[in-house]
């Protein structure tokens, strides 16, 4: 139940925070400046697993294959055009993030590989809270396409809910842990304050960590404790940009 309550409110969190973003957005569509410096964005896209996560406890190991998932957020940003970089525009962002992925296959070691039932409903999600840093050539091309490249750091909350074998699982109430990024892509001027934008990025959780249960009670030995590993995507999004 505690579970299923965290995973609730880690969509609310990023529920929320999307919430604001489409508000500034909307406000951002109805302004005139001549100085837009700020912007805010919407985007979603496909949370791509790059291998399987090998979740260990250092003993034992729950290799873990995820299927193809689906990611969604916002990010408010400031432009600093004031900043000469010849033909180079930085801007920095604070970004949210909701990711989750459904497992397609678990092997314990020493089962054999692809000998666990995983049970309907197996993932694992997140929210992240990032802050980015982009360099935009605007001046690159005559075509009011912007290509841009950056990255970010940051935390991720993450939710394990990871059912095999009629009792066994892998369980948290949300683990924090460090993520960053490197992503690039290009952005497609409509007017001279809406862009449309796509991007691919390389996303890692560090050392995201779950409790090896049997039903609700943690599993003692060498077969139970905290298992962790980093979590490794690549994220193809796109989105919509709204300079204010």
């Amino acid at each position: 139940m505690n579970s299923v309550a965290n995973k609730i409110g880690l969509k609310n969190v990023a529920g929320a925070a999307m919430t604001a973003i489409v508000v500034n957005l909307a406000v951002a569509g109805q302004a005139v400046a001549e100085d837009k410096d700020w912007y805010a964005s919407i985007f979603a896209g496909a949370a791509i697993p790059t291998g399987d996560v090998d979740y260990t406890n250092g003993t034992t190991t729950v290799d873990t294959e995820f299927n193809t998932g689906f990611t969604f957020g916002g990010a408010l940003g400031y432009k600093w055009n004031d900043i000469d970089l010849a033909a180079f525009t930085p801007r920095t962002e604070i970004e949210v993030n909701y990711s989750e992925n459904n497992v397609g296959q678990l092997d314990f070691s020493g089962n054999g590989i692809g000998n666990e039932t995983v049970f309907e409903g197996s993932q694992a999600s997140s929210v992240s809270i990032l802050g980015n840093l982009f360099i935009d050539g605007p001046e690159l091309f005559d075509t009011g396409i912007t290509p841009y490249i950056g990255g970010g750091v940051g935390v991720a909350i993450t939710n394990h809910n990871i059912f095999y074998n009629a009792g066994l699982n892998l369980n948290d109430d949300g683990d924090t842990s460090l993520t960053w990024h490197v992503t690039g892509g290009a952005k497609y001027a409509l007017t001279d304050t809406v862009s449309v934008f796509t991007d691919v990025g390389f996303r890692q959780i560090v050392n995201a960590s779950s409790e090896r249960r049997f039903d609700a009670l943690p599993i003692a030995g060498g077969g139970g404790g905290i298992f962790e590993d980093d979590i490794n995507s690549v994220y193809v999004r796109t989105g919509l940009s709204v300079s204010f």
